[in-house]
Formats: C-alpha cells, sequence, structure tokens
C-alpha cells in the first residue's frame, strides 16, 4: 500500500518521508538523509524499494493519480509560515541552492529552469521595463515584488498552491508548524498511527534526527528577528536593524504598509539601517496607499 505525502515545495515534504518509512519500520536504511543543502534527498536503492510513503508534489504535478490512492497525507502551512516556506524552498527545491539575499545576482540563470520559470515570468510580467537583456534583476525590484505576497498573502504564491491541493480520498493534515516543537511532532506521528494502521516508534534515534533537522535550516529564526524589529518601529525604540535577506526586507515592508497605511520605498537599493531611519520616512516621505 503507498500512501503519498502531498506538499508545496519547502514544506519538509521529503523529511516527513524518511521519517514515516523509518520509524513506522518500513524502509531497510539508517543512513544520514541530509545533503548539504539540509533536503532530505539523500537515498538509497534500498530505501526505495521498502518505502511506503513517498512524497511528492503530487497536486501540482500529477493530480489525477491521487485518485488512485485511498489516503493522502497533506501537509499544510498557514499564512504566517510563508516567509519560512518561500526561503526554504528557494534553497532546497530542485536542490538548487539559491540564496534569497543574492537573488538579484544573475538571476536569470537562477529561476530560468524547470522549478523556477513560472516566478521568473511573474516578476517579469509584474515589471515590464526590466530591461530584458540584463542578466540580473535589481534587488528593490525583487524586494517590492515579493513584498506584495506579504502584504497580502491570499496573492503569495506558495499560498495559491496549498490552495489548490484538494482531495476526493481522504486525508491527514500534517502540520507545516508540528515540523518545529518535537513534543507536537511526536503526538502528530501517534495521530497518524490510526490513519495508516500503522504503529509508530518513538525513542531517542528520532529524536536526534530531528535535532539535526532543526539544525540545518538557516532561516529558522528570520520571522521572530523581522516580528522583532516591527514591534521596535511600532514602540518608536531606536534601535540597529542589522542586515537582513532580500525576503525578510520584503516580509517587513509588507507588514508595515498593512500597519501604517503607507508605501515603503522602492527605488533605494539598500535597506533601512535602524528603526529610526523607518520612522522618519514613514512620518515625513511615504506616500499614502
Amino acid at each position: 500500500m503507498i500512501v503519498p505525502i502531498d506538499f508545496v515545495a519547502g514544506a519538509h515534504g521529503h523529511f516527513l518521508e524518511v521519517v514515516l518509512n523509518r520509524f513506522f519500520d518500513l524502509a531497510t536504511t539508517n543512513s544520514d538523509p541530509f545533503n548539504t543543502l539540509g533536503a532530505s534527498h539523500r537515498t538509497t536503492n534500498e530505501y526505495l524499494e521498502s518505502r511506503m510513503f513517498i512524497a511528492d508534489h503530487w497536486c501540482e504535478r500529477s493530480p489525477d493519480q491521487l485518485s488512485k490512492f485511498d489516503r493522502v497525507i497533506s501537509i499544510q502551512f498557514d499564512q504566517d509560515d510563508l516567509l519560512l516556506v518561500s526561503s526554504i524552498s528557494l534553497l532546497r527545491a530542485g536542490d538548487r541552492g539559491i540564496d534569497n539575499n543574492n537573488l538579484e545576482i544573475d538571476t536569470y540563470s537562477k529561476l530560468n529552469n524547470e522549478f523556477y520559470r513560472g516566478l521568473l515570468d511573474e516578476i517579469l510580467t509584474a515589471y515590464p521595463d526590466i530591461n530584458s537583456n540584463q542578466k540580473s534583476i535589481p534587488r528593490n525590484i525583487l524586494r517590492e515584488f515579493f513584498k506584495f505576497g506579504f502584504s497580502n498573502p491570499n496573492i503569495n504564491g506558495y499560498w495559491k498552491k496549498q490552495q489548490q491541493m484538494r482531495y476526493v480520498i481522504p486525508v491527514f493534515v500534517f502540520k507545516f508548524k508540528a515540523f518545529y516543537n518535537y513534543e507536537l511532532f511526536v503526538n502528530t506521528l501517534k495521530e497518524l498511527q490510526n490513519f495508516v494502521g500503522l504503529s509508530v516508534r518513538i525513542d531517542n534515534e528520532l529524536n536526534l534526527l530531528h535535532k539535526k533537522f532543526l539544525s540545518l535550516i538557516p532561516y529558522i529564526d528570520n520571522q521572530a528577528q523581522c516580528d522583532a524589529i516591527i514591534m521596535a518601529i511600532k514602540s518608536g525604540q531606536k534601535q540597529i536593524i542589522p542586515p537582513l535577506t532580500m525576503l525578510q526586507e520584503s516580509y517587513i515592508n509588507g507588514k508595515l504598509e498593512n500597519i501604517y497605511k503607507k508605501e515603503m520605498p522602492f527605488h533605494e537599493p539598500e535597506y533601512f539601517t535602524s528603526t529610526e531611519d523607518v520612522l522618519q520616512y514613514l512620518e515625513t516621505q511615504a506616500p499614502k496607499l
């Protein structure tokens, strides 16, 4: 019996596949599943032949195949997970290793492939004045493009993909947030037992694997850092803004526009370096939305 795991890229589908096959005692391997990017993409023929749970972007790539199964596990995130999901997706999907903080460098070669061509087309459509002969897209344009998906998550590309994940067979929803809390992760695995009719093995091996999984996520604290900066701005606290990733800059701008109903700057290549500068801009320069 094959049980598909459906997920949007960046939502840890392959890690869940490894965990379920290994700790439901189906796979006959204990090898390290993590590659150099931290993705659980390292497999052996022995593992592939013994697995029962198979992770893929089922609804996106082969929705017709899903009806052939009698159940599905669907990993689903909330809108407040979008910064983390999008950061991880760019880095790990297709093992492309795209650091969003350097996306303005050689942008076309990074996105012009089967994994990101749709994203590249959306950016070029949104900003038709971009010089098509350039190999790079300026950081301020990328910051502005991704901003809208954070200010209005309903138009975020990752959220729209998840909204298209619909099933006509029984589904178990595995919450994305459960990956980040070991107790919640274990409890969700225990709930899954009845759904698949198997018993899960909870032991120190699982605990160690989960700890390593978390240690390999470079963006794990990015949203908390952004939220702290936004809170400091709202409360008028003066503090230095450390260097941020491009998606963090987009996230902060999107959230500030929702709060102040004013437009954050578009043309500046460099981001703010202090909350004092942000407040001064909002108070004296920012046009109303």
